[in-house]
């Protein structure tokens, strides 16, 4: 039934180039290369093997950061919780 609305919808590339520094467990880290308490990142906050400029993107590691960043950063948390 009227009224009818449209959008316009398009395609973009939205990921970050760089990120946060973490270590192997997902935990955030200083500049001093020591790791923040309870402070984790995956995905697109996350530093991820793009490099840090547009050309150096790869398709599909956005997502491969997300999901294997995330199980490791949900195990590390676990780690946190039941210590």
């Amino acid at each position: 039934m009227p009224p009818y609305y449209a959008i316009k919808v398009t395609g973009a590339l939205f990921h970050t180039q760089g990120g946060l520094d973490i270590d192997a467990r997902c935990r955030v880290l200083r500049a001093d290369g020591t790791p923040f308490a309870n402070l984790l990142a995956a995905g697109g906050a996350a530093r991820g093997v793009s490099g840090n400029a547009v050309w150096g993107y790869l398709s599909g590691n956005g997502l491969l950061s997300a999901v294997a960043g995330g199980a490791i950063a949900a195990e590390t948390a676990k780690g946190m919780v039941n210590a």
